[in-house]
């Protein structure tokens, strides 16, 4: 299991800094909340191109309407779009406009949302919350692991992800998962790279 460093800031110098921590990382999960889908509101892409990382990014887009907000990610040069079912109807169309931009289309299902079978088919990557999304640093919901094997039945070669409570004593739970991330664990951990690697043993004995 890959484990993934997610970063959820609020402005220009909180990214910074945690760009800064993460300059050891090749792949960053960076959430971007519109303050409505969620009540929690972080950066967006405005910001997010003043200081681009220089590593691989995952967008995890947490608002409505997600069709606009494609063309500005794929500009930014991101690799993989992750949108969630619970923002729009247009969910194949969405994750379509998604690969044709040249990203990664992504699907993310809330705890309490069943798995789309027809939107999984046409996504590349599903990303499953294990905590109700918005804020880092939540304890781990057991339950929405069962999606992992579904998701897999539906669409064997799909790359699926957990997010939202991963630790060192939660991250053997999400087996048969792809990769995992981890916010609070690592990024906000004093140690970044330390936490990382610690994790990374953890979580694949």
């Amino acid at each position: 299991m890959e484990i993934v460093p997610g970063i959820l800031v609020h402005n220009l110098k909180e990214l910074k800094e945690a760009l800064h921590k993460l300059s050891w990382a090749k792949k960053v999960h960076i959430d971007i909340m519109d303050g409505k889908f969620v009540h929690n509101k972080t950066i967006q892409a405005i910001t997010l191109k003043k200081a681009l990382p220089r590593m691989e990014m995952q967008i995890h887009l947490m608002a409505y309407k997600p069709h606009t907000y494609v063309n500005k990610f794929a500009r930014l040069g991101a690799k993989e779009l992750i949108i969630h079912a619970e923002a729009t109807k247009k969910r194949a169309e969405t994750l379509e406009m998604i690969r044709m931009s040249g990203m990664k289309a992504g699907i993310a299902f809330n705890p309490a949302t069943k798995v789309d079978a027809d939107a999984v088919k046409h996504a590349d990557t599903a990303l499953i919350m294990t905590v109700n999304p918005g804020h880092s640093g939540q304890m781990l919901m057991k339950a929405p692991l069962r999606k992992i094997a579904e998701i897999k039945k539906h669409n064997p070669i799909i790359i699926v992800g957990v997010d939202g409570g991963i630790n060192s004593r939660t991250c053997g739970m999400a087996r048969g998962a792809d990769y995992a991330v981890a916010t609070h664990a690592v990024t906000n951990a004093p140690d970044s790279r330390k936490a990382y690697k610690e994790l990374m043993k953890k979580c694949n004995r």
